[in-house]
């Protein structure tokens, strides 16, 4: 499936694929500002750059956080251990092979569903780290994705159009003030 529509909140949308959702492990959780809004009843924000968990905005007992390499999930949960796997503004901090493999990974840890949020096509980004928590190593995008690399690999891909724009700080260092707004993807795959 694929669809284009527009919205200048991308939460909803991301809570509708996630409403059935008993247990989520959030992939690159940074320092965790949406986990709150997840309604599952456990959650796990991983993320390499300790100072991130260290520095979380979540407190509820039920968000765990996980200092770990995500490139190593096989190695750190079981199949099936997750009833979703998220990967929000993360797929694009890893390179093209390491993000398909990081998502073949995903699929398996995931019971039900893999959802990916990600700015369509190359955003770059280096040497920022909004956090300022020293993270602008983990912050560099090394990848940009299409739909249709997420179609061929069996995600219903919505596009948000215009999603990213230059009200966004990072938008403006990467293309400038007066650059066209960049749509965003939310790719979503059944397992």
């Amino acid at each position: 499936m694929y669809r284009e529509i527009e919205v200048k909140d991308f939460l909803p949308v991301l809570l509708e694929q996630l409403k059935f959702s008993e247990s989520i492990l959030d992939i690159g959780s940074g320092t965790g500002t949406l986990l709150e809004r997840y309604e599952a009843a456990v959650v796990l924000g991983l993320d390499i750059h300790r100072p991130y968990l260290l520095h979380r905005k979540y407190k509820s007992p039920h968000i765990i956080p996980v200092h770990a390499d995500a490139s190593h999930i096989d190695k750190l949960f079981l199949p099936g251990t997750f009833s979703a796997v998220t990967l929000i503004d993360s797929l694009e901090h890893f390179s093209m092979r390491e993000g398909t493999e990081l998502l073949r990974k995903a699929e398996i840890i995931a019971s039900n569903r893999v959802v990916v949020f990600t700015p369509r096509g190359f955003f770059p980004q280096e040497g920022t780290d909004h956090f300022n928590l020293h993270g602008e190593f983990y912050q560099r995008h090394w990848s940009g994705w299409e739909p249709e690399d997420f179609l061929k690999l069996g995600y219903s891909v919505t596009v948000l159009k215009g999603f990213h724009h230059a009200e966004n700080p990072s938008f403006r260092a990467a293309f400038g003030e007066n650059h066209a707004p960049l749509d965003a993807l939310l790719a979503c795959k059944t397992v």
